[in-house]
């Protein structure tokens, strides 16, 4: 991954002046794009989800190549065509989901200008994650708490998911003559128990790569409002997160509402460690022979199995307490 210059510039967040004819019509274009990226999931089908997790990269390309007032416009624009169409709820949905963990991110990889002066000056990338991931858990556990309310309990809130995991589940165990291993009944109250903490972890992983994406996009054509960073050495979490993810594992284990929400950082948390651990491996890697193709190995299996992000989730929790990166350069300094 490319070194950080040599001495970084302190750089505004990005507007790009005020709003020029050539900026309104990325504001409308991102926010159109947006809308039309998302909308897909109306289809129904495994396709659409999968172009769904494009969603992001409209307003990160346009909050990072021409300013974050911009991106919230263009924010704006996509959730009152989404309101319109298909309907209120999932105007709503892209609002929390998509638009503003992606402005959060783009805000503090643009150095979270307040007043002045820059909040982050140091892990952008690692900051940038761990804004977006807040803003999902925060997202889906008011969501989840607010259905709960509604339907009395969180079972309740859960039921009718149940009941379609169940069918599944059963056809699936009966197709395969599973019956003897498996209880549809309690698989299935797993899954669906799972199911919002899955749906927050994997929003994390689609922003994590739309602004990757848009950082290669806006770095191309000149845009990027500060030098592109060594990532993998950047990618630092504070420390409290490995023990926030603890407790939040802990959490998960009392079950009903607050296990839910446990559950739900647990995993925003976990995926947020697991691409520490992967910098680390990153880092550990660089400059021996087998470098390249252990790094293809390890993406290929979790891009094919997903459980294998787990061990890594375990690199980034103990990188937390060792500091596997700094003791390598301490290393190399004796060395050199």
């Amino acid at each position: 991954m490319p070194q950080l210059l040599p001495e970084r510039k302190k750089l505004p967040v990005p507007d790009n002046g005020d709003f020029t004819f050539s900026q309104i019509f990325a504001s409308i274009g991102g926010g159109l794009a947006g809308a039309a990226v998302f909308a897909v999931l109306t289809k129904g089908t495994s396709a659409s989800v999968l172009f769904a997790f494009l969603a992001p990269l409209p307003i990160s390309i346009v909050a990072l190549g021409f300013g974050l007032r911009h991106g919230a416009t263009a924010g704006l624009i996509a959730t009152g065509l989404l309101s319109i169409w298909p309907n209120p709820i999932f105007g709503l949905v892209y609002a929390f989901l998509v638009a503003l963990p992606a402005l959060a991110a783009a805000y503090v990889v643009s150095g979270a200008n307040w007043r002045g002066r820059e909040l982050v000056t140091s892990h952008a990338p690692a900051w940038a994650v761990l804004a977006a991931g807040g803003a999902v858990a925060a997202a889906v556990s008011a969501a989840v708490a607010i259905a709960a309310i509604r339907f009395g309990s969180l079972d309740e809130a859960l039921n009718p998911l149940r009941a379609r995991a169940f069918m599944a589940i059963e056809d699936l165990i009966r197709t395969q003559e599973l019956g003897d291993k498996l209880d549809a009944s309690q698989l299935s109250a797993l899954v669906v128990f799972a199911f919002p903490a899955t749906l927050a972890a994997l929003t994390l992983f689609s922003h994590a790569l739309n602004l990757w994406g848009a950082g290669l996009l806006a770095r191309a054509s000149e845009a990027l409002p500060r030098p592109w960073p060594d990532i993998a050495q950047e990618f630092v979490l504070p420390r409290a997160v490995a023990g926030v993810f603890l407790a939040a594992c802990a959490l998960a284990y009392l079950g009903d509402l607050p296990g839910e929400i446990g559950l739900v950082i647990a995993e925003t948390l976990g995926l947020a460690l697991a691409m520490q651990g992967l910098a680390v491996v990153h880092v550990l890697l660089r400059g021996t022979r087998i470098g390249g193709v252990t790094l293809t190995v390890i993406y290929i299996v979790i891009g094919l199995f997903a459980w294998p992000i787990v061990l890594f989730t375990v690199v980034g929790v103990a990188d937390a307490a060792f500091s596997f990166r700094s003791r390598k350069q301490a290393a190399q300094a004796r060395r050199g």
